[in-house]
Order: structure tokens, then C-alpha cells, then sequence
């Protein structure tokens, strides 16, 4: 594909049905040891507007995030994202006198911690300031608040080492935080015994947990990922857990899309890093002065519009197809009950188009989007950014082979 061979950096994903959260359990001595990988993930539509109430869809790629945890009993914490160049060590003494300035109220045993209440403790810990914002600073603080909230919930948990190594780039749209959260909550609610022991097999022999244990994973990696993101959707830690296509509604039950056609897709990487926060906040900014200055109604038209792609794109991919050839499969198995018809590429792709045109009217486009997206048109694809825009990852749909 002409795109790739330009430099842009570009890989072939495909959405399949075992990309959930794993977790596979090795004893060593003295202690245990715990595996946990997550998948990526690509939103394909609805991104900025499921902020705002909308209808997103997303998928799991097949690209992970792999976390090693181990208890040891001497009183530090390691914490190593080599691939982040982050190498941090703290005191469990300095988490316990911590655990003990936090209110002890009646609370929710599977809920997570408060933010407002928990973040300046982890700061103070952590070392940073709030104005020190890069990713080194806010992945050790995400670990941070994850751990004091499970350290209050087990006073005599033990101290962790724990490494962190990612299969996807980070800073680019691909879920590298989301991915990254959900095995850090994963592993630590399963040390602190939390969440039981994962009973569900999942593919490669490994396991995975019930969807009410998956629940409370997926809402403790929402909130540590509001700490990276700032206001998040919670779509990334929603893919990240439960894996495969689904779409997302705020306040709504997830709906996961059980009927795709054997999707394969383009993964473009624009090598301009950009900032969630800072392009979720322009966005922001921009509704707010829309509708207190000029013209309240065009940016909702916007989201609203994009809300429409979204619903049109689970009506097109989720359509049934009546076929004497359909089979029942497991929940894991990677499995297709519709052909992935020129038709139906057509018509998603159009989708892609029009969707990337909303985001860059929102104004979180880019130039270099722009000239992958006039590239890729002259092979009649049409890519659409991914994620929050400003830079990172596109995505196309390929055409049926």
C-alpha cells in the first residue's frame, strides 16, 4: 500500500474476538507472579461527540499491552515502563502513611477511589506538580492512584514490582493509556484479592474474569485514565476490557457488535504526536464559545451528525446475514456470520469520509492528516483519523480481497 511505503509507518489490524483482557497466573518463589495483557483499540466513529452524549463505535486491534506484577517484601515499589523510559521506586510505608490521610467513610468495596481525593496524595508522592502533565509523569501517577486505592481497600497488601511493556505506540490514538490502565487495575484489584481469581478461559490458554469482575476492572481503569485525559469517555478502558466491537453510549449498557463481517483494517501512524487532553479541552472550548457567543446550534449539529454515522455504522456492520452456512461459535472464537461485500466496504467507507470531515470541522485535524487522507483517495479509501485528532493513527477499511 502506497501509504505505508511512504514513511507514514503503517500496519494491517484485524478485529477479532478473543482480543479481551487476558490474565495468565505463574507461581514462582517466593511469590506470585501475575501476567495480564489488554488490546489497543481504534474508535471508528463517534469520537469527541460520545463526550457529549453520543453513540461511539470501537474495536479491539490486535496490538497489546503486557503488565508483570509481583509481591515482594521489601518495602519498596518498582514501577518500569522501559519502553517510556520510566524507572520509578517508592516506599510502601510512604503509600501506607498515605492510605491513612484519606477519610474513612462508608464505602462502595468495588468502587474506586475518589479523584479529587486521591490525586494530590499521589502527587505528593508521586513528586510532580499539576503543571507537569507529560507521559512519563502521568502513567507513574495513574499506578500511584491505583495503588492507594487498593491499599486502602488491603491494609496489608505488600509491596509490587511491576513492568510494564507495550506492542503499540503510545501518543497516537491507539488505547496505549486505556490498554495500559485496565492491566494495571486488573493486576492490582487481583493481588489485593478485590476481585477474585479469573475463572473464564479465554484464548491461549489464558483467563479472564466474569463480566461483573470485568465491571469493576473497567470502571477503576475509567477513572485512573481521567487522570491521564482529563474529562475521558471511558470508551478506551470499556474496549480495552471487554474486547471486540462494540458500541458506547454514556449511562448506557454496552452494546457489543456480535455479527461482523470479517473486518480487516489500515493502520496509518502520522508520527505527529498530539495531546488527548489538550484537543478533548479545544473541543470544549470551542462548544462553549458556540454557544454562549455565535452559533449555539452548529457545533451540536455536528454531534449530532456524527451520532447519526455512528448509529447508520451498527445497522450496516451488525446487519444479519440469512445463510445456510451460519454457524454457532464460543465466545472466543474469531469468527465472521457475514461476507465483507464490496457493498457493505462501500458504504462504511463513505461513512469513514464524511466523519473525517466532522472532526476536522470540530478543528482537530492536522496537515499531515489531511495529505495521508488526499494519498489514500486516490485508491478510492477513504482513512479517518482515530482517537483525538491533532496527529496520531488513521484508519481505513481494505477493501474485500
Amino acid at each position: 500500500m502506497p501509504a505505508c511505503e511512504s514513511g507514514e509507518g503503517g500496519w494491517e489490524g484485524v478485529f477479532r474476538g478473543e482480543g479481551r483482557l487476558a490474565m495468565m497466573i505463574t507461581m514462582t518463589e517466593p511469590s506470585n507472579s501475575i501476567n495480564i495483557s489488554a488490546p489497543g483499540k481504534i474508535i471508528l466513529f463517534g469520537e469527541h461527540a460520545v463526550i457529549y452524549g453520543r453513540t461511539a463505535v470501537a474495536g479491539c486491534i490486535d496490538l497489546r499491552t503486557y503488565v508483570n506484577l509481583f509481591t515482594s517484601a521489601d518495602g519498596r515499589i518498582y514501577l518500569s515502563l522501559p519502553d517510556l523510559g520510566v524507572e520509578r521506586t517508592w516506599l510502601m510505608k510512604d503509600v501506607r502513611k498515605a492510605v491513612d490521610k484519606l477519610y474513612e467513610g462508608k464505602s462502595d468495596d468495588n468502587a474506586p477511589p475518589c479523584l479529587e481525593l486521591v490525586v494530590p496524595i499521589a502527587r505528593q508522592i508521586c513528586g510532580t506538580s499539576e503543571d507537569q502533565c507529560g507521559v512519563q509523569q502521568l502513567a507513574s501517577l495513574a499506578f500511584l492512584y491505583l495503588l492507594i486505592g487498593v491499599a486502602r481497600k488491603r491494609k496489608d497488601l505488600l509491596a509490587v514490582k511491576v513492568t510494564v511493556r507495550f506492542n503499540l505506540p503510545s501518543c497516537v490514538g491507539l488505547g496505549s493509556s486505556g490498554a495500559y490502565c485496565v492491566c494495571i487495575a486488573a493486576a492490582l484489584l487481583q493481588v489485593a484479592e478485590i476481585i477474585p481469581s479469573p475463572t473464564v478461559t479465554a484464548a491461549n490458554n489464558a483467563s479472564t474474569w466474569s463480566p461483573q469482575h470485568l465491571e469493576t476492572i473497567r470502571l477503576w481503569a475509567s477513572a485512573a485514565e481521567s487522570l491521564i485525559h482529563g474529562r475521558a469517555s471511558g470508551l478506551d478502558a470499556t474496549i480495552c476490557t471487554y474486547g471486540g466491537v462494540a458500541s458506547y453510549r454514556h449511562g448506557c449498557k454496552i452494546e457489543q457488535l456480535e455479527n461482523l463481517p470479517d473486518l480487516k483494517v489500515l493502520l496509518v501512524n502520522s508520527k505527529v504526536e498530539r495531546n488527548t487532553s489538550r484537543m478533548v479541552t479545544l473541543v470544549k472550548d470551542r462548544l462553549k464559545k458556540a454557544n454562549f457567543v455565535v452559533f449555539p446550534e452548529v457545533i451540536d449539529g455536528i454531534f449530532n451528525a456524527i451520532d447519526a454515522i455512528s448509529r447508520d455504522a451498527i445497522k450496516i456492520l451488525g446487519q444479519p446475514q440469512h445463510s445456510k452456512n451460519r454457524k454457532t461459535c464460543s465466545e472466543d472464537e474469531h469468527y465472521s456470520l457475514q461476507e465483507w461485500s464490496m457493498e457493505l466496504y462501500s458504504d462504511v467507507n463513505e461513512l469513514c469520509r464524511i466523519n473525517n470531515q466532522l472532526l476536522i470541522a470540530l478543528g482537530v485535524g492536522h496537515p499531515k492528516i489531511d495529505q495521508i487522507c488526499t494519498t489514500l483517495a486516490r485508491y478510492g479509501i477513504h482513512p479517518k483519523m482515530t482517537g483525538a485528532g491533532g496527529g496520531g493513527s488513521l484508519f481505513a477499511f481494505l477493501k474485500p480481497s
